[in-house]
């Protein structure tokens, strides 16, 4: 392998892959499934958050495989691209052989690691949040009046001028209830 990010896949979760026929690889925002000569086998990590990949927008090239981006998550973010860990379901030779080919993947597809890190599925949410719609209908009106939330906590211990806080709050409720 010669990108870094597969060679650093296939180093953490395949450094001895056994032969084994993958089969129906699917790669999503943190979860991998595939079928290993018919056995069932699942890889799943955290996603890198949202607000990372918003962050770091300008610097992520899905086509090719930098090593400045793998650093950069890592380092500034602690964030790294290839996770630390993975809640695996499978034997240990199957893991590796679908880590194997995931890698040979990446190798492929470097976009392929970047959606199972979270990445897809933040593009897709950024773009859907500046279209317009139809607003939800509104919630049906409350059934405990306004100022029952304040009531819930019971007396604050808070002195103000106007009397204790949760007194002054009930009061402001009610207010702005009329």
């Amino acid at each position: 392998m010669k990108g870094p990010w597969a060679r650093a896949f296939a180093d953490r979760y395949a450094p001895d892959a056994e032969d084994g026929v993958v089969a129906q690889l699917r790669v999503e925002s943190s979860l991998i499934t595939a079928q290993v000569d018919g056995r069932s086998v699942t890889l799943s990590a955290q996603p890198i958050p949202p607000g990372v990949w918003t962050a770091i927008a300008a610097q992520v090239t899905p086509d090719r495989q930098s090593l400045e981006l793998a650093q950069l998550l890592e380092h500034t973010w602690e964030e790294p691209l290839v996770p630390e860990e993975l809640v695996r379901v499978g034997a240990d030779g199957d893991v590796a052989a679908v880590a194997g080919a995931v890698a040979a993947e990446i190798e492929r597809d470097p976009s392929t690691l970047l959606r199972f890190r979270g990445y897809a599925a933040h593009a897709a949410t950024d773009d859907d949040a500046w279209r317009g719609g139809e607003l939800p209908p509104l919630p049906p009106p409350a059934r405990r009046p306004p100022d029952s939330v304040p009531k819930r906590f019971g007396a604050s211990g808070i002195p103000t001028a106007d009397g204790e806080l949760v007194e002054v709050l009930v009061r402001a409720y009610r207010a702005f209830g009329d």
